[in-house]
């Protein structure tokens, strides 16, 4: 246990580092244009699944598993398998969702533009990472996990990115301020953050307040490297008055964490106000912004990269 006079000595000094000059244009400002990558295609599972011959299911699936073989990498002479890929592409409501995202995403034209240019300053910064496969598929609605990543590929449910106001979301029984994010100008940055995920050793991070806002602060930096160009609203996930919420009170919002001593708690309720979902933080009222240790710990990298740009 720290003796509150380290505790107040530490805080402090993060304090300063949080509120003082924290741009990070130079470390952003860089040439990509000349980076050769291949040009990033999107492999589009639920328009080439949806569209198969049902009366000769087995013989189109085993056409197409070379291709999607991350989705059909089951024995398909296996019955089972069979029957749940039969019933997945006949369930009437999935057909139905699977109509909607081909008249919003008829083709991925623009999100492989901006993949593409996500991926040369990737490999500015790696140059020796491969560039992950794309591929968009039908979920039924997994909001939990709408971009998956394994084997260097990235699992988009383009059912998660359909707009806040498709109706189906509503039926699902979500709060409203979880739907803001079920949009396309979501899509690039889950998908930075989650290969962001992919870089992090979680066995080393402490189980603090503090080490969770550093986490997500490296995580979201992580993603503003990859994207620029990206809105702070969309980086962080807030509203435009959320965001100026969070600048405006960013002292405020420090000095109530230091006076409570709450850095380095460790209980679980604490953490989950200043990092999980939620319609606001409860700490500070209604009119707050939620997730309020993503705003922090983004402030708190960003600083640190800015005053140490050989790292």
């Amino acid at each position: 246990m720290k003796s509150n006079s380290l505790v107040k000595i530490l805080s402090c000094t993060l304090l300063i580092i949080a509120v003082s000059c924290n741009t990070n244009s130079g470390r952003f400002n860089v040439e990509v244009d000349k980076i050769a990558i291949d040009n990033v295609k999107i492999y589009r599972y639920e328009q080439v699944l949806f569209s198969l011959d049902k009366s000769n299911l087995k013989e189109e699936l085993l056409r197409i598993q070379p291709d999607f073989r991350i989705f059909l990498d089951g024995d398909l002479d296996d019955t089972l398998n069979l029957k749940q890929l039969a019933n997945y592409i006949n369930d009437t409501l999935l057909q139905d969702v699977n109509n909607y995202c081909q008249e919003i995403y008829p083709n991925a034209d623009d999100l492989e533009a901006e993949f593409t240019h996500a991926f040369k300053y990737r490999k500015y910064h790696y140059p020796s990472l491969q560039v992950p496969s794309l591929f968009t598929y039908v979920s039924g609605f997994d909001y939990e996990y709408p971009i998956q990543y394994f084997d260097n590929s990235l699992l988009i449910a383009l059912d998660m990115y359909l707009g806040k106001d498709y109706y189906r979301y509503k039926n699902l029984g979500l709060p409203a301020y979880l739907l803001q994010k079920f949009d396309r100008q979501y899509i690039v940055r889950d998908c930075m953050r989650e290969l962001a995920k992919q870089k992090i050793d979680y066995k080393k991070i402490g189980t603090g307040l503090l080490d969770m806002i550093i986490n997500e602060g490296k995580i979201i930096w992580y993603t503003q490297a990859m994207v620029p160009a990206i809105a702070d609203t969309i980086l962080l996930d807030y509203s435009g008055w959320q965001m100026e919420w969070a600048q405006s009170a960013e002292g405020m919002v420090w000095a109530f964490l230091l006076e409570n001593e709450m850095l380095y708690a460790k209980d679980n309720q604490l953490i989950q106000k200043f990092i999980y979902p939620s319609p606001f933080t409860s700490y500070f009222g209604v009119e707050s912004p939620p997730r309020l240790g993503w705003f922090i710990g983004w402030k708190i990298v960003s600083s640190y990269m800015h005053n140490n740009p050989d790292i």
